[in-house]
């Protein structure tokens, strides 16, 4: 018995020290659960952060030289620029970097109009070939390389070589095929416009006569002068309706995948400004008048739905100006004309007289 005792004493004392054992709180393990867990991600982030950066550090110092570096060219110019990235990418696998078309323009030489002929030649071929899409930066770097080197290096610049010139980058940045619609500013372009000006005023300080009689159709008899008036009205129309087209976000009115190609090379869709349109207003009445500068550069402007119709009064006040000029000088010359009509007509009526008076005295 008593051992049985003994025996069954000590089972209550285990069960009385296995029910009353201090018990570890339950938040215990999950802290330090979490605890581990949260060092091995800090662990794993850092790791992975440290490997991102030295992939850029190799990417950056492991990256493959451009075409033109390839190349290491003594002289470089445009024509040997672009000779080297057609040859580069003429598998069409090849993309030409930014980098290598604005070092391509900058290179352009003052007064050497084949730079310039190159460089336009460049944004037609790099885009049509190897899908190259023309950023503000490489804009800029195309139409001051093309002003520089399409203006003649002289002493003393004559306003036409300086209007030639204008005119030529105008009819680039017209031309969709140049990719420059894409992507210049507004700033450029009234450098254009502004050299345009200029010129128009030194070839009236030389008593050149820049206003000429615009014909619908043309008849071939012009001179070379009046032809290129006559082309500068044009590019000056052009270049505001490029402006004004752009920025009423055309991509609207277009077909999905016609829209998603434009998205893909439009870099900026700022239309004219005041300063635009004053430059380009002085332009066209300075060669067609009041009525071709109201209906092609003023109408376009106008019509553009953010514009609400609304035109400065200082441009308004010009064309009207001008027409009031236009008006007297017609009445001046239409009556010079009469003048000179009666003129005419009172000699006839004197010869007449003395032919009957000379008839009656050889009749006596």
């Amino acid at each position: 018995m008593n051992n049985q005792a003994l025996v069954r004493a000590r089972c209550i004392l285990r069960a009385n020290k296995l029910v009353h054992r201090p018990k570890e709180p339950a938040t215990a393990g999950v802290q330090n659960l979490m605890s581990s867990r949260v060092a091995s991600s800090s662990f794993q982030h850092h790791r992975f952060a440290f490997s991102s950066v030295a992939q850029q550090e190799q990417s950056s110092t492991d990256r493959r030289p451009s075409a033109l570096e390839q190349a290491n060219l003594d002289v470089i110019t445009p024509g040997h620029s672009i000779f080297v990235l057609q040859k580069y990418a003429a598998d069409g696998l090849a993309l030409i970097r930014q980098s290598d078309f604005i070092k391509l323009c900058e290179s352009a030489r003052p007064g050497n109009m084949k730079d310039a002929k190159a460089i336009a030649t460049a944004l037609k071929e790099f885009r049509r070939n190897n899908r190259f899409v023309l950023q503000k930066a490489g804009a800029r770097a195309a139409v001051e390389g093309m002003i520089r080197s399409s203006i003649s290096n002289y002493k003393e610049l004559y306003g036409k070589p300086r209007l030639h010139a204008a005119v030529f980058v105008a009819d680039q940045i017209i031309d969709e095929k140049t990719a420059l619609y894409f992507a210049i500013e507004t700033e450029l372009v009234d450098q254009v416009l502004g050299e345009i000006q200029q010129a128009l005023t030194e070839m009236e300080e030389r008593g050149m006569q820049v206003k000429i009689e615009i014909k619908e159709k043309a008849s071939g008899d012009e001179d070379d002068d009046e032809k290129l008036l006559f082309k500068t009205l044009r590019v000056t129309e052009g270049l505001v309706k490029v402006l004004v087209n752009r920025s009423v976000r055309p991509e609207f009115n277009m077909k999905k995948r016609a829209a998603r190609n434009y998205l893909k090379r439009v870099q900026t869709v700022a239309g004219p400004e005041l300063s635009t349109l004053k430059l380009a207003t002085d332009i066209a009445l300075s060669i067609g008048g009041a009525a071709v500068t109201q209906k092609d550069i003023v109408g376009p402007y106008a019509a553009a739905w953010w514009t609400k119709g609304v035109v400065d009064e200082s441009i308004l006040k010009a064309i009207a100006d001008a027409e009031s000029r236009e008006e007297e000088a017609a009445r001046a010359a239409a009556a010079a004309e009469e003048e000179a009509a009666n003129t005419e007509d009172d000699s006839e009526a004197e010869e007449a007289g003395e032919g009957d008076e000379d008839a009656k005295d050889e009749k006596e």
